[in-house]
């Protein structure tokens, strides 16, 4: 309201050419003149109720004991700490009695109630029985034989040790009830390519075409495919012809033209997995191969 009185403009001055006056400017920016808040300290000691002798160096995480911690394990990690002198005692005299310099470095690490915390998590010391009984507590126990990551999830919410998880992982790889229960995906064995023929009708390939439209009797042709000039043989027959027919269809058909072959690749039906069809073949010298089953990409020519 003073302003009012007076009949003035504002031309603001951007940048550079604003040069404030004394006015505007604190004493205290002043350089040479002491500033009143240097060295001032607003938490002093008598606002504490330890003196700076009494101060300790804590851990910067929660340190709350497992509740799934029950007494006999708790002595046995006691027992372990004092056991592990290279960790556990070296580390607990630090922390309980070392200089204040040491302990600074210290903060992710705490002593409470006769065990070593890490980050909160009870630090579980260099011996493999009390590893072993802690992780059977959260795998066997807990849940029921739970997977390697959901395994070690779950202890590491509680506790921690160097190697956990390769310790983890070898675990329940030797568990007896997780390797005899659990269904595992099965592993797949690589295809492998057939040999490559060395001449023609060296290696042929066969199979049946069934139920086809009735003609002149017959209602299936059976195929015979040479692998190496990709020939081909069709021989009429019925969808019911035996294993001794076939082989007589064999003789009369095809091999009386081409000769004997070193192998056939043939699927697993009973006219060719027959005991006389392989009797048979064995006594000329063919070698059979038959296909696995449901894989018929094996013989995929006459597929």
């Amino acid at each position: 309201m003073f302003l009012t009185t007076y009949d003035f403009i504002i031309i603001p001055k951007p940048g550079k050419p604003n040069k404030a006056d004394a006015l505007s400017r604190h004493p205290d920016y002043k350089e040479g003149i002491a500033s009143e808040n240097a060295d001032q300290i607003l938490l002093t000691t008598d606002k504490f109720l330890l003196t700076l002798d009494t101060f300790q160096i804590c851990a910067l995480h929660n340190t709350a004991i497992p509740t799934r911690m029950n007494l006999d394990l708790k002595a046995a990690l006691q027992e372990g700490i004092k056991a592990d002198r290279v960790t556990g005692t070296k580390l607990t005299s630090m922390l309980t009695s070392g200089p204040r310099h040491i302990t600074k470095g210290l903060q992710e690490w705490n002593y409470k109630d006769g065990l070593l915390l890490y980050k909160g998590l009870v630090y579980i010391p260099n011996n493999e029985n009390l590893k072993r009984k802690v992780t059977q507590l959260f795998h066997d126990q807990v849940m029921g034989h739970l997977g390697q990551w959901k395994t070690i999830e779950l202890i590491t919410q509680e506790y921690w040790w160097p190697g956990i998880t390769e310790f983890v992982k070898a675990y329940i790889k030797g568990c007896t009830v997780c390797q005899t229960t659990k269904i595992r995906p099965p592993v797949k064995v690589p295809l492998k390519p057939n040999k490559i023929p060395q001449g023609i009708w060296d290696t042929i390939t066969m199979d049946f075409i069934t139920d086809l439209p009735t003609s002149k009797e017959y209602d299936s042709i059976l195929t015979v495919v040479d692998q190496h000039s990709k020939a081909i043989i069709l021989s009429p027959c019925n969808k019911n012809i035996t294993a001794v027919k076939t082989s007589q269809l064999l003789l009369d058909n095809v091999w009386k033209h081409t000769g004997f072959p070193s192998a056939i690749i043939l699927d697993q039906g009973p006219q060719f997995a027959a005991q006389v069809t392989q009797e048979l073949w064995r006594k000329l010298g063919i070698k059979q191969k038959l296909s696995t089953a449901f894989h018929p990409q094996m013989d995929g020519e006459s597929e």
